[in-house]
């Protein structure tokens, strides 16, 4: 029972409310760094002012005075980059009266904790032995942190840098007074020191017959996978190396948060990872978001996605598969989207579009930009803080006015197979969940998502009308054997490519079991040819139109028999909409990412009729009697 409580208590989600939680962004990093980089840098400092200690000895005292000001209430800040306790301690008085500061405002703090850095220059002089922790290439070369030659990456399998960021964690949440830590840059590139050549060996020698996954009957000698090869993601020793990785970055996440919990068992646990669904993830950072996200109250997603309507090539930019991804892990997300965060001015006309996004889709609402440090008296544009707070208190508002639409939970009729691991070793699975999602959004289909795990079946949910299986060429046994008895239940599905053809190792199978699963059922389609979508998710994504709209997919939809209850007609592809369960009815949400372009003759068809929807800009809410 005791055993059972601390489990309870160490994956329990700490409630951030969305509606109500303003992020913001300043003085996360300490003047050592600014002064080593010497430029301008993520929170617009440049690195070279003289003004620059007086900079931060402002933020410290007056920065929590003006966010609440502006109704700005959490954030993190600096507390420790990796340069080393002896170096960064000297700072922590001031970091200490920050804390104070913010707690005296009504601000929420969370522990900046770099986790991909060593800076050794500082470092050496306090751990002799630093060598041991760092990540060696495939050269037998030192790594460095985004090519500056005065940082190293530690390698995460390391149990002494393991232990020292453990005492890290612990000074910031007693005596730094932190409400929780937000670790940056969290993940690990491929280490070919002799401890993770060992570790993978051991790794390797641990599974079980290795002749019929590896053809060897022994794996002795067998070394971790070399960029420099070409590598198909279906060779076996590449797959599991993936996999080890992955799983390397997970255990150190969760025995973090399990530091952390022990200490203060309300402590937010955030990191700032990378964007869902970046294909290159697993191979190059070792991340699976679906995994690491267990040990996460609060994802941290940083990118250069700031919502926007390319007219030129039609792309939408936007960042809803990631708010609607963490939404549905019941997770909390603060989906960062002004790329360096002051580096950059942004048009004040767009100021709201990432607002209400958030709102739309349950993220934070997060302005970076207010807080960056001016070259004026007082250090901030006052001008922009004035500019600003009639905007975010139209934003509060209008929080406040539809609460009960934005809480409510989301109509999810459509389903899209995520198999996380999969989705990491086939880029043709990957293109199909993407495309898929693409169709969806920009033919208003309200959408969510089955997640499934390596080669658990799915839990696919009782209000799941309809299941898409996009190009999922990696399935195993069991997860067949879940899509088959829902459609013989009477569920819809499509399956598009050769969804099936391979296991969960992508080993080939003589014929496919998911056709005989789903052979004579009514209520399934299979579309030989997969949809595709041009573009990519990377640190921006720009994902092009579907060609021809989607109309196989949208016409798939129609031959399984699915009739949908809520159907949106006459809005363009620039709009995108999310429809809510209400408990008399429900709620359309729009959002316009090209407000500049007048939006007429949209409506909304249920069965007992058309709901005409006014002319919007920006956003609109329709709330319609119809039961879901």
């Amino acid at each position: 029972m005791i055993a059972n409580s601390i489990l309870a208590c160490l994956f329990a989600t700490v409630p951030l409310d969305p509606l109500t939680t303003r992020w913001t962004f300043g003085a996360h990093e300490p003047y050592p760094m600014y002064r080593r980089m010497g430029k301008k840098s993520t929170g617009g400092i440049e690195g070279s002012a003289k003004w620059l200690k007086d900079w931060l000895n402002w933020w410290d005292a007056k920065a929590p005075e003006t966010m609440h000001e502006l109704g700005l209430n959490g954030l993190h800040s600096r507390f420790y980059k990796g340069m080393g306790w002896e170096e960064e301690k000297k700072d922590f008085p001031n970091v200490q009266k920050f804390v104070r500061n913010c707690h005296a405002n009504g601000v929420t703090a969370l522990a900046y904790v770099q986790f991909a850095t060593l800076y050794f220059e500082p470092m050496m002089a306090e751990i002799p032995d630093l060598e041991t922790w760092a990540q060696v290439d495939e050269r037998g070369e030192k790594r460095y942190w985004n090519g500056y030659y005065f940082r190293w990456l530690p390698c995460v399998t390391s149990e002494a840098w393991q232990s020292y960021i453990e005492k890290i964690l612990e000074i910031a949440l007693t005596d730094g007074g932190f409400d929780g830590i937000m670790f940056d840059n969290v993940f690990a590139m491929p280490c070919y020191c002799d401890r993770c050549e060992r570790k993978f060996a051991a790794h390797l020698a641990s599974l079980q017959d290795p002749a019929s996954r590896f053809g060897f009957s022994s794996v002795r000698g067998i070394r971790q996978p070399r960029p420099s090869e070409r590598m198909d993601a279906k060779d076996p020793v590449y797959q599991e190396w993936l996999r080890w990785r992955m799983g390397q970055l997970n255990e150190v996440m969760a025995r973090f948060r399990k530091k952390i919990k022990s200490v203060k068992p309300d402590a937010i646990v955030s990191a700032n990872a990378h964007p869902f669904r970046s294909f290159v993830n697993a191979s190059r950072l070792s991340l699976e978001m679906i995994s690491f996200g267990e040990y996460m109250d609060l994802f941290m997603m940083q990118s250069d996605s700031f919502p926007n309507y390319e007219k030129k090539k039609g792309i939408v930019i936007n960042r809803v598969r990631d708010l609607k991804i963490a939404s549905e892990l019941g997770k909390s997300i603060v989906a960062l989207c002004d790329a360096n965060a002051g580096q950059y001015d942004i048009d004040e006309s767009e100021y709201m579009r990432p607002l209400v996004e958030d709102l739309i889709w349950k993220g934070i609402p997060t302005d970076r930009t207010v807080m960056s440090p001016k070259r004026m008296p007082g250090f901030i544009d006052r001008a922009q803080v004035e500019a600003r707070k009639p905007k975010l208190a139209e934003l509060n508002a209008l929080a406040a006015k539809f609460r009960a639409e934005l809480t409510a939970p989301s109509y999810r009729p459509v389903r899209i197979l995520y198999p996380a691991t999969t989705l990491m070793f086939s880029k043709a699975a990957h293109d199909g969940v993407t495309a898929t999602e693409e169709i969806l959004l920009r033919n208003h289909v309200p959408y969510g998502y089955v997640f499934a795990k390596e080669g658990d079946a799915p839990e696919i949910p009782a209000d799941c009308e309809v299941l898409i299986v996009a190009d999922q060429e990696w399935l195993s046994d069991a997860q067949i054997a879940a899509i088959g008895d829902y459609a013989r239940k009477g569920g819809h599905v499509v399956v598009t490519g050769e969804s099936g053809l391979w296991d969960e190792h992508g080993a080939q199978r003589f014929e496919n079991p998911l056709r005989a699963a789903l052979a004579g059922i009514g209520t399934a389609v299979w579309r030989e040819c997969p949809d595709s979508v041009g573009g990519s998710l990377g640190w921006r994504y720009r994902v092009e139109p579907p060609k021809d709209g989607g109309r196989a997919l949208m016409a798939d939809l129609q031959n399984t028999g699915w009739k949908p209850k809520v159907r949106i007609e006459g809005v363009p592809q620039f709009v995108f909409v999310e429809i809510k369960r209400m408990p008399k009815g429900c709620a359309v949400l729009f959002m316009n990412y090209n407000p500049r372009e007048p939006v007429s003759g949209a409506r909304v068809v249920t069965p007992s009729g058309e709901v005409a929807v006014p002319e919007f800009g920006l956003y609109r809410f329709q709330n319609i009697n119809v039961q879901l």
